[in-house]
């Protein structure tokens, strides 16, 4: 299981090398394909990779602004987990979801810290003066994220204090 130091290095390592936090652009630059499908009411998104291709499918019915934090999700996947997913024949659509399998909880960190950088988000809380709420809606993303964000800046840390609000399955509820 990857640590919260090794999914930061990780994502600062890959920010570095393309120079962009954009989901899309990193998946256009890594090979990744990126769909959009009618999935239904449940299902938001989840990535794939068969015969050396790796796809990530979004549900077209979801909101726009939610498909950068699924994909950054998926993408959270495709980085950390595609030797698990090569290693498996099929996966259950409600083990997408499950709180309890870290690799869900390991891809909301990898998000968190895809789309928001530390210096950003202390600029926002710090500088700024902006509310957790606001922060959040200023980046784009969900506020759960801003909360595996603290979490993770806490273990590197810095001096903030989690919300402790985010369950790892969050994405299924938005």
């Amino acid at each position: 299981m990857p640590t919260t130091d090794y999914i930061s290095n990780k994502v600062e390592g890959i920010v570095k090398k393309y120079r962009t936090r954009d989901p899309f652009e990193l998946c256009e630059d890594m090979g990744i394909g990126v769909r959009y499908r009618d999935l239904g009411e449940q299902l938001k998104g989840f990535f794939f990779y068969q015969s050396r291709i790796k796809t990530i499918v979004l549900n077209s019915r979801t909101d726009e602004m939610l498909h950068r934090a699924l994909c950054a999700h998926e993408l959270g996947h495709a980085v950390l987990h595609s030797e698990l997913l090569t290693a498996m024949r099929s996966f259950h659509e409600l083990e997408l979801f499950d709180s309890a399998i870290p690799s869900e909880y390991e891809a909301n960190l990898f998000a968190a810290e895809l789309l928001i950088s530390d210096e950003q988000l202390s600029e926002l809380l710090e500088s700024a003066g902006y509310s957790v709420f606001q922060a959040a809606s200023i980046l784009r993303v969900p506020i759960e994220l801003l909360d595996f964000k603290f979490k993770s800046m806490k273990s590197r840390g810095y001096e903030i204090d989690p919300l402790y609000m985010a369950n790892s399955d969050f994405l299924k509820y938005i």
